[in-house]
């Protein structure tokens, strides 16, 4: 058992980092196995799903779908969440194009709630590529662990993520300081989990198999695909859903398990 599993959490995130930021200076001189990381930015690092939900509601008011349908907000947020979901699986199998994607789920929504207007559609995924990248809600603890990691790591991000979005996305929530890469679908002209996009990250990196962790939140796309190219791999599991591979259920649980890999 390494020193951080025999510790005791504490219970804010402040005071975690705090009562072990001596221990993991102190490991990190002893033990670096691990040279490189690669986060997933959605869900991971980035709270989606807080950020997606603030948007769709001004959107909702901004073209006033109240005065259009009888529906309420939350209706009308959860029939858009469905089809946007489906189509981003359609998207990472190759089987929808990203015109397509950005212009289908906002169509498909309205029309889920009686409103058949292509115009309002379109202008709709204008306004949410405008303003939801510019949303800066984290995952709680995601300062305190990439403060704890830098200069220790090469940190990188890796996402299936439309490209100049992620950019956005790690810029408006001063996150860009603390990766060297970000490598997404777009700029790998794969996705993951397929083989490709971690060659092309390996690459462009120079991350050796061994010496290379990735941390994710969809287990199929970002753990088993990381461990099926070779590298090691951390499931990111609020849900806490019960499967084989190694998980924690907040970024704090994240940084033990850094420093045991050394």
């Amino acid at each position: 058992m390494g020193l951080f599993l025999g510790a005791k959490f504490c219970h804010s995130n402040r005071s975690y980092y705090l009562h072990h930021s001596l221990h993991a200076n102190f490991i990190y001189q002893t033990k670096r196995f691990i040279k490189h990381i690669f986060f997933d930015l959605d869900h991971t690092l980035w709270d989606f799903e807080a950020n997606s939900i603030e948007t769709l509601g001004e959107m909702y008011a901004h073209f006033e779908i109240d005065q259009k349908t009888t529906v309420n907000r939350e209706y009308f947020i959860n029939r858009y969440v469905y089809h946007n979901e489906n189509l981003w699986d359609l998207y990472r199998q190759n089987k929808v194009t990203k015109a397509r994607l950005r212009d289908a789920r906002f169509l498909l929504a309205l029309n889920d709630v009686g409103i058949e207007d292509k115009e309002m559609a379109r202008k709709m995924g204008d306004f949410y590529l405008d303003f939801c990248p510019r949303k800066t809600k984290l995952m709680d603890g995601t300062i305190e662990l990439l403060e704890e990691l830098k200069g220790n790591y090469h940190l990188h991000i890796l996402s299936n993520g439309f490209h100049e979005t992620q950019l956005i996305k790690l810029k408006e929530s001063k996150l860009d300081s603390y990766f060297n890469e970000v490598i997404t679908s777009e700029r790998a002209q794969a996705k993951k989990p397929n083989y490709p996009i971690y060659d092309f990250a390996t690459k462009v990196t120079e991350a050796p198999k061994d010496g290379t962790l990735m941390i994710g939140d969809n287990l199929e796309i970002d753990v088993v695909g990381a461990i099926n190219f070779g590298w090691d791999a951390i499931h990111f599991n609020p849900a806490g859903i019960e499967h084989e591979y190694q998980h924690v259920r907040s970024i704090p649980e994240l940084l033990p398990l850094i420093v045991e890999r050394g």
